[in-house]
């Protein structure tokens, strides 16, 4: 009932200016049962009346009132039933995997109704690796325009519309492309709580700092990325991607926990080449029996074949260079550690980690990085031998 126009024409009457309202339709007029009355008795209050065009009643006489009602009571069922039926229709048409609306960002509609994922959908999965990984609503609005992500309605991207596509249930696992935990991570902070400078990512409260001036190194945006920048005004100081600084950081410090080469033993690999040997005697043994050459579609053959590519398989796996996951202890830490909490990530790469100092100019960013252990070691003047580690963003 609370319209504009709807408004001022009841302040018209309630000034005394107009001496009621003329309505085409009932249904016009209002659409609920209890809105319709309590208009009219205000409009009754006022010394107005309402008066239909598709009806010979008016409000001013007792029977005007009761037909009134009754035709509210109609409009508000008529509207009902169409809700109902819509609702209906909408259900549905999602059962048959038809969208109703407009797609959401990272989404476009096909000729059918159904949605497929378009070249966007990668950036709506950094904007929430990026909010989980502590950044804020604004560096995700940065994200967007300089991705050239369109905005759903067509407008400007602003916090509020970012905020609705984090919070849209849709991208959740197990119907959409963010993994459950990394959603939940992602979605609006406790509200009142003011985060600490550095406290909404893993390298920050002062853990890196600049070796120029020594001061701590704060996170910066620009372009659609992320940067660990000295504060401090003036040429000569630290600036550095922030992913690229965390990946390498992180790596170095789970690596010193030891390595555990989860796929360098050999995992099997006994049983893989006792199987060949084994297939290879059987052919053999009935190629003497024979006395010729068995066919490659026979059954020895194939079981032959296959015994030998289980085994080159896993010999490639073997060979394949080492990656991060290839020094973790346990094995899969860090993937349970980038579930946790942005402080309780923190909490471990600290437990690991007591300081970090970072080299200013574009070198090598195991040039530029010197890594203090809480043992008191330290990565960048080789005190303790570590592999060529790849650098690798865990966020």
């Amino acid at each position: 009932m609370d319209r504009p126009e709807f408004n001022r024409a009841l302040q018209r009457i309630k000034s005394g200016e107009s001496g009621g309202i003329i309505v085409a339709r009932v249904d016009r007029f209002a659409r609920t049962l209890i809105g319709g009355l309590q208009a009219i008795n205000d409009i009754n209050e006022a010394g107005g009346v309402v008066l239909t065009a598709d009806g010979e009643f008016d409000t001013s006489t007792a029977q005007g009132e009761l037909v009134l009602s009754i035709m509210l009571s109609l409009a508000q069922f008529e509207l009902r039933r169409i809700s109902e039926g819509w609702r209906d229709a909408r259900e549905r048409a999602k059962a048959r995997g038809v969208h109703i609306g407009k797609p959401r960002a990272g989404y476009s509609r096909q000729a059918d109704g159904k949605l497929v994922e378009n070249e966007h959908l990668q950036v709506v999965k950094d904007v929430f690796v990026l909010r989980a990984a502590g950044g804020s609503w604004g560096e995700a609005v940065r994200l967007f325009d300089a991705r050239g992500v369109p905005t759903p309605g067509g407008g400007p991207w602003t916090r509020q519309s970012v905020r609705h596509i984090v919070g849209n249930r849709a991208y959740r696992e197990p119907d959409g492309p963010i993994p459950a935990w990394q959603w939940e991570k992602a979605q609006v902070s406790t509200p009142g709580r003011r985060a600490m400078r550095g406290e909404g990512y893993v390298l920050g409260l002062g853990l890196c700092r600049c070796s120029a001036c020594g001061t701590g190194l704060v996170r910066t945006y620009s372009k659609g990325e992320s940067y660990l920048r000295c504060p401090t005004i003036g040429k000569g100081h630290v600036a550095i991607g922030y992913d690229k600084a965390e990946g390498y950081i992180l790596s170095v410090a789970f690596s010193r926990l030891g390595w555990m080469k989860k796929s360098r033993e050999d995992g099997g690999g006994e049983e893989l080449r006792q199987a060949v040997e084994a297939a290879r005697a059987e052919v053999e043994a009935l190629e003497d029996q024979i006395g010729t050459t068995l066919p490659a579609d026979s059954k020895q053959r194939l079981a032959l074949e296959q015994a030998e590519a289980a085994l080159a398989e896993w010999q490639a796996q073997v060979d394949a260079p080492l990656g991060l996951g290839d020094f973790l202890t346990p094995v899969g830490v860090a993937r349970e550690v980038e579930k946790l909490p942005m402080h309780e990530r923190r909490r471990v790469l600290r437990q690991i980690v007591s300081r970090v100092k970072v080299a200013p100019g574009r070198g090598d960013v195991g040039q530029r990085i010197s890594i203090e252990f809480t043992d008191g070691t330290v990565y960048g003047e080789h005190d303790w031998p570590v592999p060529d580690l790849p650098v690798r963003a865990t966020s």
